[in-house]
């Protein structure tokens, strides 16, 4: 991102970019902000390309033509799917831009040893956006906060992350909501967070394991009763239940394979910080049990689908089988 801003600020844009990564809304930005700083609002010099098997004539007659009353011709190309696949056409064009054109291509993911990207990080640059780690979202929410010139209290700011997705549109969204309800003291408080922000059915399904791994049996089903008066549905809690156990037997796995936290992250595809909280529900149990859990939730999933069970009382059997020692 350093080396985009840089090329925008001292506007001296290289003929190629490549966006790609899992975190859209940072993907999203950079392109605008690149489009806002070669092209400004022309739209007559600027060309947008969504899909698979774009048409490269079309492009190569698009960037050979002089830009129109501009300095440069703009196309923007969106999952293109060429940074998986064989592309040496697009590597040829690439090669003969001329200093007129320059191409933005944002990508879900990329090879890095695709011929494509190889020669766009050899003329241009590749800019890899996943979700951030903790402390990069840490500084962009409260840079967001700040700039509206409020603040957050440290217990509001841990509840929050309890409510959010790893999106950064959704992160977004519901700081908007915060800022806008505690517009009047300037102080976002945990019962702000509480009122305005839904905590996630995963959390909660978190939490239900933990409190009843502890034997809190009592804690266990009122989070449970509270994803019921939410008007979550039973198969989905029992759904995120099974998946929950399935993700710290996994996790035993892998620390068996001396995997390290970031490697065990990238797995369960969450942020690091989440699988800091993980791992520790993991020590909770023994590979043999939480293997006995994952099967349990599966034949009561079954059961449910079939008819044989009660949608309700399989979860009430589940979590029975978690406090049991």
């Amino acid at each position: 991102m350093k080396t985009i801003r840089e090329d925008i600020k001292n506007r001296s844009f290289k003929k190629v970019y490549l966006l790609y990564g899992n975190e859209d809304y940072l993907k999203r930005s950079l392109k605008n902000q690149l489009k806002t700083a070669v092209a400004g609002e022309d739209e007559m010099n600027v060309m947008s390309v969504n899909g698979k098997d774009p048409d490269l004539s079309r492009l190569k007659n698009f960037t050979d033509t002089l830009p129109f009353f501009a300095e440069k011709r703009l196309i923007m190309m969106t999952d293109t799917g060429l940074f998986k696949s064989s592309s040496d056409g697009f590597v040829e064009w690439i090669e003969t831009l001329p200093e007129t054109a320059c191409v933005i291509f944002t990508e879900e993911e990329a090879d890095k040893r695709n011929r494509l990207f190889k020669k766009v990080s050899e003329m241009g640059h590749a800019a890899e956006l996943n979700h951030p780690e903790e402390k990069e979202l840490e500084r962009w929410i409260l840079g967001f906060i700040k700039n509206r010139g409020m603040n957050i209290r440290t217990d509001a700011y841990r509840l929050f992350l309890d409510c959010i997705s790893e999106d950064m549109d959704d992160v977004q969204n519901e700081l908007e909501k915060l800022c806008a309800y505690a517009a009047d003291t300037g102080i976002i408080t945990r019962e702000d967070v509480s009122s305005i922000c839904r905590v996630k059915t995963e959390s909660r399904v978190f939490d239900m394991i933990s409190a009843a791994a502890f034997k809190h049996k009592d804690e266990a089903f009122d989070l449970y009763y509270d994803l019921l008066a939410l008007r979550e549905k039973p198969l989905r809690i029992l759904y995120l239940l099974g998946r929950e156990l399935m993700r710290l037997l996994l996790i035993k796995h892998l620390l068996k394979e001396q995997k390290t936290r970031r490697e065990i992250a990238d797995a369960l595809k969450v942020k690091p910080f989440i699988c800091d909280k993980m791992m520790s529900q993991a020590n909770m149990f023994s590979e043999k049990k939480l293997k006995e859990l994952t099967d349990l939730a599966l034949s009561l999933e079954k059961d449910v689908k079939t008819g044989d069970l009660d949608e309700q009382l399989s979860i009430e059997l589940l979590l029975l089988k978690i406090t049991e020692d």
